[in-house]
């Protein structure tokens, strides 16, 4: 349930029990605050117990960043309540939306009903999207889209200075890597069990399973090594966060919980903890 509370001669939405359930990506705003997207929609976090809804367009959110302009970019389901994103014959893919205003109001990019995307990693190549079909997309700097090898990916992690060298996690926790950018998969049987990965420009990549057991690689083969450990029950990992570039690690846990970390894991300050019933 979503909860309307006015103060300061504006009536926000804040977000109650639940609202926050599945976080798949954060991003900061303009003014430094940090944004959550989920299946509510898009929330700012103005403190430990207090997120709100930003505008009023509430899509499923499932992948978010920023593109090289600074504007915010999107993908997963969008809100049918608004006719324009209704396509007929089509499912609800939201494919790529755009925010100029830090997600206040959204426009549709392209691919429509055609494409939804769990997963989108700019790079200084272009754009690279995992979609729920189990397909990589490319798009390049002129605007191009391509489609690469098929790998069903619930995250994606590329090389910062190198975009042939790629790393997947699919839904069962394997891991995939790829040296021909994201062309062909190769399942990296000594990996362990995965839920996200991330290749930080500078040390290790580092991946967290669903216990909180963080784990780190060298080199795109392995091997892998234990590391420190987090919160438990991950949903999401991310180092560094579109519109704040850092070394901070962040984490969402399943049920809406964010913690962040600038210590590379050692120790995690709660971010935002949502309400319970009652």
């Amino acid at each position: 349930m979503l909860l309307a509370a006015c103060g300061f001669g504006r009536s926000d939405v804040v977000a109650s029990a639940g609202d926050l359930g599945h976080i798949h990506d954060l991003a900061f705003n303009s003014e430094g605050q940090l944004l959550a997207g989920s299946h509510t929609g898009l929330y700012r976090i103005e403190s430990v117990d207090r997120a709100v809804l930003v505008g009023a367009e509430q899509h499923d959110l499932m992948a978010m960043t920023r593109n090289s302009d600074g504007d915010l970019i999107a993908s997963g389901h969008p809100d049918l309540r608004v006719e324009s994103y209704r396509v007929e014959g089509r499912p609800p893919f939201l494919g790529l939306a755009k925010s100029v205003d830090d997600g206040s109001t959204w426009s549709s990019l392209e691919l429509l009903g055609d494409a939804d995307f769990h997963a989108l990693v700019p790079h200084r190549d272009g754009l690279f999207a995992a979609e729920t079909m189990g397909q990589i997309w490319f798009l390049n700097l002129d605007g191009e889209w391509s489609q690469r090898g098929s790998i069903e990916a619930k995250d994606l992690a590329i090389d910062p200075n190198d975009s042939s060298q790629q790393l997947v996690v699919d839904w069962d926790s394997q891991v995939w890597v790829s040296v021909d950018g994201a062309q062909t998969w190769q399942e990296l049987d000594d990996a362990p069990g995965l839920v996200e990965v991330e290749w930080p420009e500078s040390g290790s990549i580092v991946g967290v399973d669903e216990d909180g057991q963080f784990w780190r690689s060298s080199e795109i083969l392995g091997p892998w090594q234990q590391d420190v450990m987090g919160p438990p029950q991950v949903e999401t990992f991310m180092v560094g966060l579109a519109g704040k570039r850092s070394g901070t690690w962040w984490i969402t846990a399943v049920g809406g919980e964010i913690s962040s970390s600038s210590d590379q894991g050692v120790t995690w300050t709660p971010v935002y903890v949502p309400p319970v019933d009652g």
